[in-house]
């Protein structure tokens, strides 16, 4: 044989070709010190945000015994509610560290890295299978570690990862991945009934972690009909109780799914849902934009803008395009459909015509369908790479694209590094947040809270205005800039902006408990008793209103002991 022809056989096709000697566990291990690498700066970021009401104001997770608490989380628009398992999550937390944060980032990161290490079994084994073995058998593990590493690293993530309370989404995709895993490893085992049971309990945990896993039997039943079945009746056959009982996981959404004036308030009315539904097409263009060039990153994206159809028709093409050439891979390229197919199935329940209140888009969505675009980007480059360079048979091709994955993972993990930075402080993120997003009430607002707690007063109360001038009927900034006047003693005038806020939000607890504050100060005890009592009405577990109420109720007994009037 030349020495051309042996060049040939050592090309592009033999890379990450399985080594010898626990190659897996050294491409394991790689992955794991990169995320660990990407996420170290993370540990200390505070509480923000949504972490307040889920974790510091969270009385459920307080104890681990016993269990009931813990697993009925607070039902007042927290993060944890209808979400128990996350609940839990919190409460080992609680117990390991009380509200030091450090266990809480360690334990995200912790599952981020199962994640990924989840992800590089499934597509190392997805590559290894009959239906690709033949294309990229001999380099299943090289593909399957570049793109979990990039996928582990990459900055669009840290909004689940860094951002506490978003654990939801890391959960949520741990075991949604978990249950693709067991399924797959399930069709080649002697004793698949294990696996399948591991399945479904994985399936039940995702569904109790965020309801975006709903579509998680769906996505496994179409994976096993593609790259594991040869028929729909080998699946009837072989697995018909797995996916009967992975569909009666579906019974613990329903269960949890709002209903009465709660589900109204969340769901919205139709022409709510067809606004959101318009403006999900610039949100899901903006979301691919991100995989490829993610910054700038923001925290918040506010609420939904009015939209006009011919405004939105050209994201909404982009994105009709795509499921068209979804659709079509089933006919052609049934391996590209599943991708998209999974990409679309996982985004659908936040980003089609169910209205998330607050929400137009949240980079936090992109954790799970982020694996579909990196690995299409990977595989599908590869594949190109292969056949434009078959004809040349040079060694050193082979180190091109290894490379440029090693370039583009030491750039992406640098900027999650960065990213992770802005959550520093409150108001680093907050200011990042409005630069991002000028026009956002939303982060105006939160960026008014976390200066004035810095006692940036007039700062703070610059953010409210703006807050205000870009959404009037916003009662929690009417409220803030209310507080705000307050911490400077100037109570007469602080007064008016809780009544305005609660004309607004007639139930408003917390607007409700800082005007009792105020009058506390005034010294008109009684009638701040009756705000902390109707703050305690409307919100029963809000244990600052209660000690507010106590400590109000303790001064105007010992006035009237006292006859003062």
């Amino acid at each position: 044989m030349t020495q051309d022809a042996d060049v040939a056989d050592e090309g592009p096709d033999r890379l990450g070709g399985r080594p010898a000697g626990g190659g897996l566990w050294w491409c394991a291990a790689l992955i794991v010190v990169a995320g660990v690498a990407a996420y170290h700066n993370s540990l200390r970021a505070p509480f923000v945000f949504d972490d307040d009401p889920s974790i510091v104001e969270n009385p459920t997770i307080r104890r681990l015994w016993p269990p009931g608490p813990m697993l009925n989380p607070p039902a007042k628009g927290q993060a944890v509610q209808r979400r128990p398992v996350v609940n839990v999550s919190l409460a080992v937390n609680y117990a390991i560290s009380g509200l030091s944060v450090w266990s809480y980032h360690a334990t995200n990161v912790g599952l981020h890295l199962l994640a990924a290490l989840t992800l590089l079994g499934i597509v190392r084994r997805t590559l290894e299978s009959p239906r690709l073995r033949e294309r990229f058998g001999a380099q299943a593990l090289g593909l399957a570690t570049t793109v979990a590493g990039l996928w582990a690293v990459h900055p669009l993530l840290t909004d689940a990862v860094t951002y506490i309370i978003q654990r939801t989404e890391v959960l949520a995709g741990l075991f949604y991945l978990l249950t693709l895993y067991a399924v797959i490893r399930g069709d080649s085992s002697s004793t698949p009934g294990r696996w399948y049971v591991g399945a479904v309990a994985a399936c039940l945990l995702a569904m109790g972690s965020k309801e975006a896993a709903v579509s998680a039997p769906v996505v496994v039943l179409v994976y096993d009909r593609i790259f594991l079945a040869r028929s729909w009746r080998e699946i009837r056959q072989k697995r018909e109780w797995l996916y009967r009982g992975m569909a009666a996981t579906w019974v613990v959404v329903i269960l949890l799914v709002p209903r009465g004036a709660e589900g109204s308030q969340i769901f919205g009315a139709a022409h709510a849902r067809f606004q959101y539904a318009l403006a999900q097409g610039e949100a899901i263009v903006r979301y691919l934009g991100l995989c490829f060039w993610p910054g700038p990153l923001a925290v918040d994206y506010g609420f939904c803008p009015p939209q006009t159809v011919g405004g939105a028709l050209p994201y909404l093409a982009v994105v009709a395009a795509l499921l068209g050439a979804t659709v079509w891979a089933f006919w052609c390229r049934a391996e590209l459909a599943f991708l998209g197919l999974s990409f679309f199935a996982i985004l659908a329940p936040s980003s089609s015509i169910i209205p998330l209140p607050q929400q137009v888009a949240a980079e936090k969505r992109m954790y799970l369908p982020l694996a579909a675009v990196v690995t299409l980007t990977v595989v599908g480059g590869w594949a190109l790479w292969t056949a434009l360079t078959r004809r040349w048979a040079r060694r050193w091709l082979v180190a091109v694209p290894i490379a440029l994955a090693a370039l583009a993972g030491v750039a992406l993990a640098a900027r999650t590094v960065v990213r992770n930075d802005d959550y520093r402080t409150a108001e680093a993120l907050w200011v990042s947040a409005v630069n991002t997003k000028p026009a956002n009430p939303h982060a105006r607002n939160n960026l008014g809270n976390a200066l004035q707690q810095l006692e940036h007063y007039d700062q703070a109360a610059e953010q409210y205005q703006e807050a205000l001038r870009l959404w009037p009927n916003y009662p929690e900034a009417e409220s803030n800039w209310g507080n705000t006047l307050a911490r400077r003693k100037r109570f007469d005038e602080a007064i008016p902006h809780y009544e305005k806020a609660l004309g607004m939000k007639p139930d408003f607890a917390e607007a409700h408990r800082y005007w009792g504050n105020v009058l506390f100060l005034q010294g008109r005890y009684a009638d701040a008793a009756g705000h902390h009592r109707e703050a305690l009405r409307l919100k029963p577990d809000y244990p600052a209103a209660a000690e507010d109420l106590r400590r109000a109720e303790k001064k105007l007994r010992a006035t009237r002991k006292a006859g003062t009037p």
